[in-house]
């Protein structure tokens, strides 16, 4: 039934007393029957007129609670809008600090780049410092060939050796190994360790036993770690892409602990990266640790301070106190399998058998290197220990510009130690 047909009903529910009405006045008092139309009529109207004011009444309710409706609406629209336009501000604050951020943190690669760019021609002046005459000639000579292109590693004395490891400096030649770190038993991979080989001009590999030995009297090994630092603060980032437990130890050398250029420009380039404290952890030899002095100690505070940890490795003897290395913010301790399961137990030492504990009890994590073969693995299982490294489970592989490779082939057995050969891991380009 439409609205009109139900208003009409209406009235003539209303018209029907007054109808009534009027044959009543007729019939009892005998009315004349102009007047009794009169009296219906007028009571008609009434009726009416009292209908229509009832059907406004609901009309203006039905009305007033549309106004209510649409007023709330308003006011949730409202809020809406103050929500947005908040998050608006938000996001253009958010995205001015990160923007800030990320100059900063530019900037202070490119005054680290200034540094090794200097540290270079320095190291090849042998800490004489260049004229403007001098600079030019830099320039040039760095486009020169390489010193000693038609001699092998093994025929190099020193100073020659040194002449390569500059050139590959100044050529970039220098890469970054990866070695992964795997669980026990499952032999999955949970960190890797960075590590920097360089190249000759001929693709031979100087491997770190070869370079430090010359290039740390020469001042060349800040340079290094610089590069090694770079190399691994961009694969720690793709690591953190795919998996945020994944981490990188990263060497440094005491030498660049000590040196009072490379260093305050060093904790401000890791002030910019913060972000990375938990999947970049650095680590020093035992030998640095022990003859850490005062300068040595302050610089490993600034770097705790920032959040970043620590890993002692080339553990010699188990004569340490786990206690200090925790203060000191060190939370991995390396021991090569051999020195755990073969050398000898002296005064001091702390026995193989408790190692794991007592450094689990400290808040250490105890990593077994150089594992190389399998019996091995099953003899470092009797001492509970559940994280390995060494050419059993992978050896260091150069990174390239890829996505970094899944873990290996636990049944990958120890391979040939000539690292020019190996494939390389690739690494996600930006």
């Amino acid at each position: 039934m439409t609205q009109s047909a139900r208003h009409l009903a209406a009235t003539l529910l209303y018209l029907l007393p007054s109808i009534g009405l009027f044959f009543a006045l007729t019939e009892i008092f005998g009315f004349r029957q102009e007047l009794a139309a009169l009296c219906s009529l007028i009571a008609a109207m009434l009726g009416a007129e009292a209908h229509a004011a009832i059907s406004r009444s609901k009309e203006r309710k039905a009305v007033r609670k549309e106004l209510q409706e649409l007023t709330s609406l308003a006011a949730g629209l409202s809020r809406d809008l103050d929500d947005a336009a908040d998050k608006i501000v938000e996001l253009e604050a958010r995205f001015e600090r990160e923007t800030n951020e990320r100059m900063e943190r530019i900037f202070s690669e490119i005054r680290v780049v200034e540094n090794l760019v200097k540290r270079l021609a320095e190291t090849r002046n042998f800490g004489v410092s260049p004229s403007a005459s001098a600079k030019s000639q830099l320039a040039e000579e760095s486009t020169l060939p390489p010193p000693h292109p038609a001699m092998r590693l093994e025929d190099m004395d020193d100073e020659a050796l040194l002449d390569t490891i500059r050139h590959s400096l100044e050529t970039n030649r220098v890469d970054l190994y990866l070695q992964p770190v795997v669980r026990l038993p499952q032999r999955k991979i949970t960190y890797y360790e960075g590590l920097s080989r360089l190249r000759t001009e001929s693709g031979e590999i100087i491997m770190p036993r070869d370079y430090m030995r010359v290039a740390e009297p020469a001042g060349m090994m800040p340079t290094v770690d610089n590069i090694l630092l770079f190399r691994c603060i961009q694969v720690v980032r793709k690591l953190a892409q795919r998996n945020s437990k994944a981490g990188v130890f990263c060497n440094i050398s005491a030498f660049s602990l000590l040196d009072e250029e490379f260093f305050p420009q060093f904790i401000e380039y890791m002030q910019h990266n913060t972000d990375l404290a938990q999947h970049l952890i650095f680590e020093f030899s035992q030998a640095t640790v022990n003859g850490a002095g005062p300068v040595e100690l302050a610089s490993l505070d600034a770097l705790a301070a920032l959040g970043f940890r620590f890993s002692m490795d080339q553990v010699t003897n188990l004569r340490f106190d786990p206690a200090a290395l925790h203060d000191r913010n060190f939370r991995f301790i390396k021991v090569s399998a051999k020195t755990l399961l073969e050398a000898p137990h002296a005064a001091g030492d702390i026995h193989a058998a408790d190692l794991k504990e007592l450094l689990k009890r400290n808040g250490i994590q105890l990593i077994i290197d150089k594992i190389e073969q399998e019996r091995e693995v099953v003899d470092l299982l009797e001492y509970d220990i559940d994280a390995g490294q060494g050419f059993l489970f992978g050896e260091p592989r150069p990174v390239r510009e890829s996505v970094l490779r899944d873990e290996p082939k636990p049944e990958a057995k120890a391979a040939s130690r000539t690292e020019s050969r190996h494939p390389a891991i690739p690494l996600a380009a930006d």
